[in-house]
């Protein structure tokens, strides 16, 4: 993932009143294995749906978190199962927790868990990484004999592989395409035919559009994200060739950190909507700049003001009718107090409760 910058917006006194409340009281309390609560309450008076499983399928603004398990993090904060409730994405990368039971039950939740691989990761059909050219008796299609992608290079080996592995093997909910500059390379070089196969290769698995998924209850695909932070150079082939194959855009409008970028605070959100589209782009901050569990952070002041941008990103989307927000590392939310208090404020301040 690679880091961007704003400026921290809105008066965050008002805003963490709204922490302490949690979304939904009906589901059971879960325990984090760092002791405490991470359980979520709903309130079911008004308008409000009666139960989770009806929150996540009620038209709301969506919140996507990464669960990063690269030993940087408390591993109670990369078990989904302690992750809120109202989380409507969870992804894992750089790792995960290893626990099939964790996942069902998060699952159970109505939260769906997707794996984000990077481009490189993929291999061409018939490449030396295939695993069908270890068959014995497979004979290589005209044109994929060779070692090195070429513009003819097709991904449907790898784009069903991966299906098979991590959707029918392990239960999972999607994939999170991570594209890139330098995300590219190994069996897909950074040009356009090469990133446009891949792409279309796994819309036949995931999304909207899929054809060769598994439908479960409720009518719900295989997810495919489409992240990106617009530097890659490839988003007009990969995305605006096929907006309908993803479900969304995941925007790495990151706020803190060594990088930047050339938004000005929300009013560069409109700019991504309107490449994007609006109910597809997801905008993240950099949760790497949270606290750790001594209260430390990588970079002075990185915690309030990556807390204070979310808040305004989750203003933002409300006011403009935008898709949602997430939160790159939100493994390390877990070190706020109470656990996973900045993204339950977020969720709640786009999805107040009446």
């Amino acid at each position: 993932m690679t880091p961007k910058r704003l400026n921290p917006v809105a008066s965050m006194a008002g805003i963490l009143l709204i922490s302490s409340l949690f979304l939904f009281s009906s589901c059971s309390k879960s325990k984090s294995r760092g002791g405490g609560s991470t359980t979520d309450s709903l309130i079911t008076t008004g308008t409000n749906p009666p139960t989770l499983l009806d929150y996540k399928s009620s038209n709301h603004h969506i919140f996507v978190g990464y669960l990063v398990g690269d030993g940087n993090d408390p591993s109670a904060g990369f078990n989904p199962v302690n992750a809120p409730d109202s989380a409507d994405f969870l992804e894992f990368f750089a790792g995960s927790d290893t626990s099939t039971a964790d996942w069902r039950a998060t699952q159970a939740k109505g939260t769906r868990i997707v794996v984000c691989h990077f481009v490189n990761n993929a291999y061409f059909d018939g490449s030396a990484k295939d695993p069908a050219t270890q068959v014995p008796g497979y004979v290589n299609p005209p044109g994929f004999s060779q070692t090195v992608a070429n513009n003819t290079s097709s991904y449907n080996h790898w784009a069903r592989d991966i299906y098979n592995a991590e959707i029918l093997g392990k239960g999972l909910d999607g994939i999170d395409l991570d594209v890139e500059y330098g995300t590219f390379g190994n069996d897909v070089p950074r040009n356009v035919a090469n990133a446009d196969s891949l792409a279309v290769a796994l819309a036949r698995y995931y999304g909207p559009n899929c054809t060769l998924c598994t439908v479960k209850t409720g009518g719900k695909k295989p997810v495919f994200f489409f992240d990106t932070d617009g530097t890659s150079g490839m988003d007009n082939k990969m995305y605006l060739g096929h907006p309908g194959n993803y479900d969304y855009v995941l925007f790495q409008s990151y706020t803190t950190g060594a990088h930047g970028w050339n938004g000005d605070g929300v009013n560069g959100l409109q700019a991504i909507a309107n490449e994007y589209g609006i109910d597809k782009a997801i905008y993240l901050v950099n949760g790497d700049s949270f606290i750790y569990p001594n209260g430390t952070e990588d970079q002075a002041g990185g915690d309030a003001q990556a807390t204070a941008d979310l808040y305004a990103y989750a203003n933002w989307v409300v006011q403009n009718k935008g898709a949602g927000v997430g939160v790159y590392r939100m493994s390390r939310d877990y070190n706020h107090k109470p656990p996973f208090s900045v993204s339950r404020t977020a969720i709640q301040l786009m999805n107040p409760a009446h």
